[in-house]
């Protein structure tokens, strides 16, 4: 066969190369708007699906046009040519997309729609000589020129309706502009081309396609680009579901804080290095200003008080990321009302872009500050009573010993009185009555006022060296009579290897005078109370003050040390006492750096334990 090869089309393929081309242009454009909103490698990813699909669409749709065109010859297809004109599509068509996402004005549009179409033409042309059959194609340059001019301008057209990001129905104008753009290229370029027969030219059948494989291999393309629009349109409604629930969670978030700053009765602006405010948040702090008109005005006509000072230095020294500042003695006086107070806290946020200022909250400390002022009121108060107390006390000291010691001292030459009026009689009996009570009220009177300088911290010691074992034997003498009254006997045991000691005679002898009386007075008669001195496990001295008597609950040991209180608290108790003697000896023995401790079971009896540190203790060359 010579002379001019006339071709012919399957008109079902034809249709189906411009569904493909149509089809491919919808994947790529539907992908594009997520090119033009992200940014680096997400941006890469998607300008390389949306040209491997736009690409593909047109290397498919021009193979399958071409297997819709027949020749009386048989048509095979170079491999290798057909991978090369793959790749020119996908390259160039990735380019425009590039062109595209960085700038979306007039000048890239053009630019990336010419690309674009060269892209196709320079795909079409590649592809015509993949072509192997004996003839010769030519081309008539003017129709090849319109068939480019086509594929340039229906791509800048697809490109700027596309980028009006209107919607599915514009992007679907787009696809079919940017299909004909493809098929309308191809068909224009294949009415330019000529098929001249040449028998003699022949063609290695090697990394060659038949039209049989080819349509397996473009059939699998289409299969890929269907895969891609599937793939990227499911991808695509996840990601919208995934930005609307992000915008959801956005906008939940920002309600909930600007609800949670609207209910404040904090005030919070943003300021500049200078105190000019920049904005004003509204907040229930707020409420009584009107924001429009504060923002531009300086935030130090807006506070008053001492602090001022320290808030404009704090504007000025801290900078972005330093520490927030905290400021006191600032007052605002809202619109209608009294002067409040206020403290600040200042935070320097000129390195945020969303605020680009300085941070300062005014908190409302107005009845903070008047609960101190009432505390302070309170504690002068509670310092005047205790002054008060200290005279009375003083004024007790004197006016009530006086007398009573004049009562004693008669009492006593009356009771003593074996020759006078008074020598016989009851009225001899009257008088020892007169001082034994003197004695008793003049007792409590000095655990009263002992109580009393120990609750002010004036107590102190008139320290010496002591020894236990005359301690011991001196409070016990004072003890014995009204022990040996009762019937009551009092053992005494010390170590050999007891050590003297420093401390204040007097009060230690208090101390056990007290734990001796309480023995004596709560042991029934025909019993015994012991007193044993030894050496602590720590070193020191430890007297123990023990009673066989009524013993004290468990739940009452700790209360029987509190002031005034008494295990039996009614009038008819059989024992008397101001319930002062044991919180005495506690201080006193504190006083000294020890403890007193109590250890009772009822029924059986109480044990009194006075420990005096090892620090105390005096080694016996010096207490020689």
């Amino acid at each position: 066969m010579t002379g001019i090869l006339e071709g012919s089309y399957d008109p079902m393929l034809v249709l189906l190369s411009m569904g493909v081309a149509t089809g491919a242009s919808f994947v790529a454009l539907n992908v594009a708007p997520r090119i033009w909103s992200s940014s680096g490698w997400s941006r890469l990813g998607w300008i390389v699906v949306a040209a491997t699909a736009l690409g593909g669409g047109i290397w498919s749709m021009h193979f399958i046009a071409m297997l819709a065109f027949s020749l009386p010859v048989p048509v095979g297809y170079s491999i290798p040519t057909m991978l090369i004109s793959l790749a020119i599509a996908i390259d160039v068509t990735a380019v425009g997309f590039a062109i595209t996402a960085s700038g979306r004005n007039t000048p890239r549009l053009i630019v990336a729609g010419t690309i674009m179409g060269f892209g196709i033409a320079a795909m079409h042309y590649t592809g015509m000589a993949a072509m192997q059959l004996p003839a010769v194609i030519t081309y008539n340059p003017t129709i090849v020129v319109a068939s480019i001019v086509i594929a340039c301008t229906a791509a800048t057209t697809a490109l700027w309706i596309a980028l009006r990001e209107k919607g599915t129905l514009w992007r679907a104008s787009a696809a079919v502009i940017m299909g004909a753009a493809v098929y309308g290229m191809h068909y224009t370029g294949m009415e330019a081309a000529s098929f001249t027969a040449m028998p003699s030219l022949l063609h290695p059948e090697a990394a060659q396609l038949d039209r049989g494989t080819m349509a397996l291999v473009i059939a699998l393309a289409s299969a890929i680009i269907l895969g891609l629009e599937l793939a990227s349109a499911k991808f695509d409604r996840h990601l919208e579901s995934v930005r609307v629930r992000e915008q959801h969670i956005v906008q939940a978030t920002t309600d909930r804080f600007r609800h949670l700053v609207q209910s404040s009765n904090d005030i919070f602006l943003v300021v500049t290095r200078t105190g000019q405010i920049t904005f004003a948040v509204q907040s229930q702090g707020l409420a009584d200003f009107n924001i429009k008109s504060l923002e531009g005005g300086s935030v130090f006509d807006l506070v008053q008080g001492h602090g001022v000072d320290l808030l404009r230095r704090a504007l000025i020294v801290h900078g972005p990321r330093s520490a927030a500042a905290h400021v006191d003695h600032l007052k605002i006086r809202k619109i209608g009302g009294p002067l409040r107070d206020y403290e600040a806290t200042v935070c320097n946020m000129a390195h945020e872009p969303s605020i680009g200022g300085v941070v300062i909250t005014f908190h409302d400390v107005t009845e903070r500050e008047r609960a101190i002022g009432d505390l302070l009121q309170a504690k002068q108060v509670s310092e005047d009573a205790s002054r008060l107390k200290s005279e009375f006390i003083a004024n007790m000291n004197h006016e009530l010993r006086t007398p009573l010691n004049a009562i004693l001292g008669f009492s006593e030459i009356m009771a003593n009185d074996g020759q006078g009026k008074l020598a016989a009689g009851r009225y001899r009996d009257y008088a020892t009555d007169i001082n034994r009570s003197g004695a008793q009220l003049l007792s409590i009177i000095n655990d009263i006022l002992d109580f009393a300088k120990s609750d002010a911290k004036q107590l102190s010691l008139n320290e010496g060296v002591v020894d236990a074992k005359t301690l011991v034997e001196d409070s016990v003498r004072f003890v014995t009579p009204i022990a040996n009254k009762k019937g009551v006997t009092i053992a005494t045991k010390i170590v050999p290897n007891a050590p003297n000691f420093r401390g204040d005679e007097r009060r230690l002898r208090q101390i056990l005078l007290n734990l001796l009386s309480n023995a004596v007075k709560f042991t029934p008669a025909e019993r015994e109370v012991r007193v044993l001195v030894r050496v602590s496990d720590a070193g020191g001295v430890e007297f123990d003050v023990e009673d066989t008597g009524i013993g004290i609950p468990p739940d009452q040991i700790g209360r029987v040390m509190e002031p005034f209180y008494q295990v039996d608290g009614s009038l008819a108790r059989t024992q008397e006492g101001t319930g002062l003697g044991l919180p005495i000896a506690k201080s006193l023995a504190e006083l000294h750096g020890g403890t007193l401790r109590l250890e009772s079971a009822v029924g059986y009896g109480t044990t009194a334990r006075l420990t005096l540190p090892p620090e105390r203790t005096v080694p016996q060359t010096v207490a020689a």
